[in-house]
């Protein structure tokens, strides 16, 4: 049997085959389940429009709603903000859909004045995501036309530390603060030089609260040096910190700090 392809994005779909009537026999098992597998691109057919780090478009919604898709790093961390709208198109609403092309894993928040939105979100997993889309739309419905305009960019909100030494009498501590009015949870990635993850240390912190830790009690990093990243779920820049390497036996210290993935 042969299955008529489509463009058409369903995902993967089954078939059943009954058995019924046997002539000089038995039916042990009356039903066989076989998978029809979507050999469509991964959310190709809502859009073909692709977000990066850095990347900003302009666009209407005279043919509504827009798509656009986005690649994710293992363990990092995304913000898709939503701005320079028209009059009529707020409240705008933005999605972040999962592979199926329909059903929504978040709904923007608002951001700042004049009808802006923003998603920020973890990638938390070992595994490289292309399969998400994410979706524009505005409240002026059917009335939507080519005066009806917004900006969306994209970030890549991880930030780096290129140093950390717990081995011989070196211990580092990390200070990381959030100087902004909102909460931000994300989680602390530590690395030997080869790339390996040694461990993780996952933080909540308040408005302008600063967490201080020392990463020697990390499970997993006593004793280690590497490179550390943080992935987390708010603005991109907003989080400020640094390591504090510190050798007792001379009392010196060896800063490095925390920096965002470049624009």
């Amino acid at each position: 049997m042969d299955a008529l392809g489509d463009t058409v994005f369903e995902g993967d779909e089954t078939f059943v085959v009954n058995l019924t009537t046997p002539v000089n026999g038995t039916i042990g098992d009356g039903q066989g389940v076989g998978p029809i597998v979507d050999d469509d691109p991964s959310t190709g057919s809502l859009s073909s429009n692709e977000l990066h780090h850095g990347s900003e478009q302009r666009a209407d919604l005279l043919v509504r709603p827009d798509y656009y898709r986005i690649g994710q790093s293992p363990r990092a961390s995304y913000e898709v903000v939503v701005d320079g709208t028209s009059g009529d198109i707020v409240p705008v609403a933005l999605e972040r859909l999962a592979a199926d092309g329909a059903t929504v894993l978040q709904t923007a928040s608002p951001s700042g004045a004049g009808g802006s939105v923003s998603l920020r979100w973890e990638n938390a997993t070992a595994a490289t995501i292309v399969n998400q889309t994410l979706r524009v739309d505005g409240s002026c419905g059917v009335s939507c036309g080519a005066d009806d305009v917004y900006r969306i960019r994209a970030f890549e909100t991880t930030y780096r530390i290129p140093r950390f030494n717990n081995s011989g009498s070196q211990v580092t501590v990390l200070l990381l603060q959030n100087p902004s009015g909102d909460p931000v949870a994300g989680t602390v990635w530590f690395w030997d030089i080869a790339g390996t993850l040694l461990g993780t240390h996952g933080f909540s912190l308040a408005p302008r609260q600063t967490l201080v830790l020392n990463t020697a009690g990390v499970p997993g990093v006593a004793s280690h040096g590497g490179t550390m990243t943080v992935s987390h779920d708010g603005r991109y820049g907003g989080l400020t910190g640094k390591t504090v390497a510190l050798e007792p036996s001379t009392g010196f210290s060896f800063d490095s700090p925390m920096v965002p993935a470049p624009r």
